[in-house]
């Protein structure tokens, strides 16, 4: 099992934004959770990524206890293990978007810097990034940089990607081609949790949740 989740629950006073969620991830399996505004899909991706703790029940990863993991191992594993896409994702501003692709790699050194260009060059061949590849975040659309962040939380290649709305901000040409992406992404075997209020996107999922009121109301498909 690579990621087990039992009786998840987050209160914020007497308000509790996420209630009593299990599930379990395997590896090459996608989930997609949908749902209205406010649900709790966020905070739920929040305490999964380590972001955010949970008032109640258990995250595992690998049958190791996320709230047992000390801070130099729960950061190793999202640099190593996770990628990461949120909703308002932020390049670094100084940095080409090329060279934001290529950092995670300096901290962790996972593959050679020849495996990474090679990589760096397809991510941005495929989300047709290539031609702006030397400018700065400031020079971007908002959807290019969405798709930037994108690159970037793929470049080590992660067991889990966490994507929290990662076509929002895509026009519908845009949002195919990260669907394409991410479809191929879990074809080689890696797992994905989404969270999207875009249907196609929801549906390539081998499972799809939804949430309403902080827990999972409903599969709507698989299981």
């Amino acid at each position: 099992m690579l990621l087990r989740v039992h009786n998840l629950t987050k209160r914020y006073g007497s308000e509790e934004a996420v209630r009593s969620i299990s599930f379990d991830v395997n590896q090459g399996d996608y989930v997609a959770i949908i749902g209205p505004s406010g649900s709790g899909k966020t905070t739920l991706l929040s305490m999964l990524t380590g972001m955010l703790s949970a008032s109640e029940g258990d995250i595992l990863y690998d049958q190791v206890k996320l709230s047992q993991m000390s801070h130099r191992e729960l950061s190793e594993m999202r640099a190593n293990d996770l990628g990461l896409v949120f909703q308002f994702s932020e390049l670094v501003s100084n940095l080409t978007i090329r060279e934001n692709i290529l950092l995670p790699g300096l901290f962790t050194k996972k593959f050679s810097n020849a495996d990474y260009q090679r990589k760096c060059d397809y991510l941005l061949e495929h989300l047709r990034l290539t031609n702006i590849q030397n400018f700065l975040p400031r020079q971007l659309s908002g959807g290019q940089i969405q798709k930037a962040s994108i690159a970037r939380s793929l470049i080590n290649d992660p067991a889990i990607l966490f994507a929290d709305e990662p076509s929002g901000d895509l026009d519908p040409e845009n949002s195919y081609l990260v669907q394409l992406l991410l479809n191929e992404y879990n074809k080689r075997n890696h797992s994905i949790i989404l969270v999207t209020h875009d249907m196609k996107l929801a549906f390539d999922a081998q499972t799809v949740y939804e949430m309403k009121n902080g827990q999972f109301e409903q599969v709507i498909k698989g299981e």
